[in-house]
This record gives structure tokens, C-alpha cells and sequence, in this order.
């Protein structure tokens, strides 16, 4: 997809996908085939596969290519599947390159770890993994590696960087960014349904979400009331079905991942394993959130 087309693309919901494992630890890709093709017909804007809660620190790059390979084929088209890259510079072109080959529509540029490179070597990185894959490229701004206005004016002259996903939660900051740099960059809330209203109102046009695995039209309700400035709605939303799974997922250091593969495994929809570091949840966390599931009506088909 090329980067104009990638640019239109990007407003609304977009799913960042679970990479579900078999018993053993091995790629369940058929799990992630079926869940890309329910995913794909729900109205979210694209999904993510080896992001974040796609543990790509876990992968190879045999099984992310895989990954990518399997999610496009059950996309089919109705949806721009976008992969996760990282790592050092020259392993992430690599990166680039395999995804770009199975299929990818753009590049969600995983955060620096161990280092936090001057402003001319994220330059330099982000202009190789552009040419090496020949796809946009979205920027994910984190506490630990904080793209503020200096750094996205920076950026900026690398055509490829299309898009910032905010997932410092600064408010004050990501609206000043938005000011500065405007129609430059499409702006992501990646801090998901919680902060949406205040997001949209200082100009995310996306809202990226885990809860949208578990049920896409609640997470779409959710970011229509943000936009439309809705906060009762936006609220109520909350109180009932998502602030229970957000305190079970910021609980223990790795939940965000394990809630959301637990919670698919529960719905029959997806598998609960995860790769060490990683661990399940323990049996009480886990009959919360089926009690939870249960009450609350997961998924809200009745939307749908």
C-alpha cells in the first residue's frame, strides 16, 4: 500500500492482534487466521500483527514474515494488515523487507530498548527501514523514548514517517504536537478507550485497542462517543464494560498481554498462551475476569 493510501486509511479504530501459540509454545496461525477474518468486517481501520500485545520481542523472523503472510490472506483486502519491526537498524530493514514481501500495508516502528539514539540516528533508522520496505512507517512514542515537537519536526523530513502513535499519555504534550505539526502527521491515540474523549478532542483521528479483540463493536461505540464528544456515553461505556479488564490488564508487569489472550480463550475465540517472560494469569485473576466476561455481556453481539 502505498503511503498516500496507508494516510487515508488510518482513521478510526485499529486493532493491535494477539500472536496466539498452541499448548507448546508454537505458532497457532489458523487461531490468528480466523480472528483476522472476524476482525476485518467489524469497521476498524487496519490491524497491527507483532505489535505490543503481539509479543514481537518473542518472535523470529521466520514467524513474523509467517505472521504477516497469514494475516493478509485472511484480510483479503477489506482491511490494511501492518507489522511490527524493531530491533537494531539493520535487523529492522530486514524486518521490513519480509514483511513488506508477504504483503504489508505499513510498518509499526517498535520502540529502541537498551538505547535512546540522538535525534540524527532515528532520523537515519527511520529513513532505511522506509527505503528497505518501501512502506509507511507509523512512530510509537512511549515514556522511555518520548517524540516531542523538536523530534517530530525532525522526523518529518522522512517522507515515510506517516503517522505518531501517543502512548505517553502526555496530554498537554500531544496536543501542542498536533498544533505545531498538524496535517503533517495522522495522530494515533494509542493510550486506547480510557483518555478517547480527551484524545479526540486535541485531534487523534485513531484510537488503537486491545479491548477491540474481545469485542469490536464495543471498542467502535466507544471511540464514535469520543469523537462525537459524548462523555456520558463514553463513560457509562467504561464504568460497565471496560474499566474491570483495564485494572485486571495494569494488575502485574505483562498483563495487558496475558488478560487479553485470557479473555479470547474464555470467549472460544482465541488461545491463552504466552511466551515466557511472560506467565498466565493465576486462577483467582482468571475467575474474576470470566465473572466479569459472564456479567457483561462479551462480546456485544447484540450491536453488532
Amino acid at each position: 500500500m502505498d503511503i498516500g493510501r496507508l494516510r487515508d486509511a488510518l482513521n478510526g479504530v485499529l486493532a493491535f492482534s494477539p500472536t496466539f501459540f498452541g499448548a507448546g509454545g508454537e505458532l497457532d496461525l489458523d487461531a490468528l487466521a480466523r480472528h483476522v477474518d472476524r476482525l476485518a468486517d467489524t469497521g476498524v481501520c487496519g490491524v497491527v500483527v507483532a505489535g505490543g500485545v503481539g509479543e514481537f520481542y518473542a518472535l523470529d523472523d521466520g514467524e513474523l514474515r509467517d505472521l504477516v503472510d497469514v494475516a493478509v490472506d485472511a484480510a483479503a483486502g477489506r482491511i490494511p494488515v501492518l507489522a511490527g519491526v524493531g530491533h537494531a537498524t539493520d535487523r529492522a530493514a530486514q524486518q521490513a523487507r519480509l514483511v513488506a514481501g508477504a504483503g504489508a500495508a505499513g510498518l509499526m516502528v517498535n520502540p529502541f530498548y537498551f538505547v535512546r539514539p540522538e535525534p540524527a540516528g532515528i532520523i537515519e533508522h527511520c529513513r532505511r527501514l522506509g527505503e528497505a520496505g518501501g512502506l509507511g512507517l507509523l512512530m510509537f512514542s512511549t515514556r522511555d523514548m518520548v517524540y516531542d515537537v523538536p523530534a517530530l519536526r525532525a522526523l518529518s523530513e522522512v517522507d515515510a514517517v506517516v503517522a505518531v502513535k501517543d502512548e505517553v499519555g502526555d496530554l498537554d504534550l500531544f496536543a501542542e504536537c498536533v498544533r505545531e505539526l498538524g496535517a503533517r502527521y495522522v495522530w494515533i491515540n494509542g493510550m486506547a478507550e480510557i483518555p478517547a474523549v480527551e484524545y479526540a478532542a486535541r485531534g487523534a483521528v485513531v484510537m488503537t485497542s486491545g479491548i477491540v479483540n474481545l469485542d469490536p463493536v464495543l471498542a467502535l461505540r466507544i471511540w464514535d462517543a469520543a469523537e462525537r464528544g459524548d462523555a456520558d456515553t463514553h463513560g457509562r461505556l467504561l464504568a460497565e464494560r471496560v474499566a474491570p479488564i483495564a485494572a485486571l490488564r495494569s494488575a502485574r508487569p505483562g498483563y495487558h498481554i496475558t488478560v487479553i489472550k485470557e479473555a479470547l480463550s474464555l470467549l472460544g475465540t482465541g488461545t491463552a498462551t504466552v511466551r515466557l517472560p511472560l506467565v498466565p494469569l493465576r486462577p483467582d485473576e482468571r475467575a474474576v475476569l470470566r465473572e466479569h466476561l459472564t456479567r457483561t455481556g462479551f462480546p456485544d453481539r447484540a450491536n453488532a
